[in-house]
């Protein structure tokens, strides 16, 4: 019986990380691209887009990393005199053939140097990418080797670059915000089977409903997963040289040529050994003052990046992050990671349960 449940347990808990299988290979593809892109603007970038086909093909060996590597992805909303704010973040844990994923939502609570505890996404406000650097490794208790910035504005040139994507749209959105984006913002999507260009997709991910940040994580990476399948298509080859015209302009990064192809090839090589996991920062959704946070859960996130994802990082680092947290008694919780040991409980009180009725006279 327990035998048949575990067999259960782990059957779904596969098919869960299968569904987010793609989440990361979006950012290996425009990684790709940054690299190439960048090896052109140094050398001979019309060379390079003129004989890219002959070249690089889906079959093309790449290199990997021969020691862990981790990474911080940042999606930063830049407007006119503003640095912008972080809306994006995620840590990427890179080996030779294994890949972890960490997404801190936006409204995650953390401590920022000398501003206190604040949305994380302010951090990059306040001092870029040095400062929410700073942040993440203070808040994870870990080391970030290198970042990779991607300007939302310029993202939407890579959709319309790519020719747009067909999403389906899981309700009317509409939403409009005449203090947004330098003159307005206007969301208006119907539901249904929708094709998308640049401006219209980053619509789609930034539209923020009563689910707070998790309707739009959940829009996220059903929108990567879109994006993911489109460009592993082999028709996609015609398009790359006008992609890494435009993809050299979008990425920010400190990653010399040579590390962004071993990041392409270690996802690349993740992606086909199935070795690819993926978390978000689990907590309790609450409004302060009006404004929504997500505090953290400092030991089911210790949990979740030590031995769901991998990271190398000792437990008393979540037992000290512990007393910075504390969640009001009108908070909701939130967690969408896979539990394990939780399941594991689960299935042991169904299995005593099912035996103390057995041994019930009806």
């Amino acid at each position: 019986m327990r035998e048949r449940l575990e067999k259960k347990r782990l059957a779904l808990e596969r098919k869960m990380r299968n569904r987010k299988l793609f989440w990361s290979f979006i950012l290996c593809s425009f990684i790709i691209f940054a690299s190439l892109a960048h090896l052109g603007f140094n050398s001979d970038f019309t060379r390079l887009t003129d004989d890219f086909k002959s070249k690089i093909t889906p079959e093309s060996v790449l290199p990997t990393f021969r020691k862990p590597t981790t990474i911080m992805l940042l999606g930063v909303d830049e407007r006119k005199d503003d640095v912008g704010r972080s809306d994006t973040l995620m840590i990427l844990r890179l080996s030779k053939e294994k890949a972890s994923l960490l997404t801190i939502p936006r409204d995650t609570m953390v401590y920022i140097e000398r501003h206190g505890f604040q949305k994380i996404n302010a951090a990059y406000a306040y001092g870029g990418a040095k400062l929410a650097r700073k942040t993440v490794e203070e808040f994870l208790g870990i080391e970030i080797n290198h970042y990779v910035a991607i300007n939302k504005a310029r993202f939407a040139e890579v959709i319309d670059a790519m020719g747009g994507i067909d999403i389906y749209v899981e309700r009317d959105m509409h939403y409009e915000d005449p203090w947004d984006d330098d003159g307005g913002l206007v969301i208006d999507l119907k539901q249904g089977l929708q094709h998308l260009d640049g401006k219209t997709a980053i619509e789609y991910v930034r539209y923020r409903d009563a689910e707070g940040d998790v309707g739009r994580v959940r829009r996220q990476q059903a929108f990567m997963k879109v994006c993911a399948d489109k460009l592993s298509n082999p028709s996609m080859l015609i398009k790359l040289p006008e992609l890494l015209g435009v993809a050299v302009k979008a990425i920010e990064t400190d990653l010399s040529s040579r590390e962004m192809l071993e990041v392409a090839g270690s996802l690349k090589s993740a992606e086909s050994a199935g070795n690819i996991k993926t978390g978000v920062v689990p907590g309790w959704l609450q409004y302060i003052e009006g404004v929504s946070y997500l505090i953290p859960d400092a030991e089911r996130l210790g949990n979740v990046v030590r031995k769901n994802l991998g990271f190398d990082v000792g437990k008393k680092h979540f037992e000290k992050l512990a007393n910075d947290y504390t969640p009001g008694s009108n908070a909701e919780y939130y967690d969408v990671n896979p539990n394990p040991e939780k399941d594991l409980r689960l299935l042991d009180y169904l299995e005593r349960r099912k035996l103390d009725l057995s041994n019930n006279e009806l």
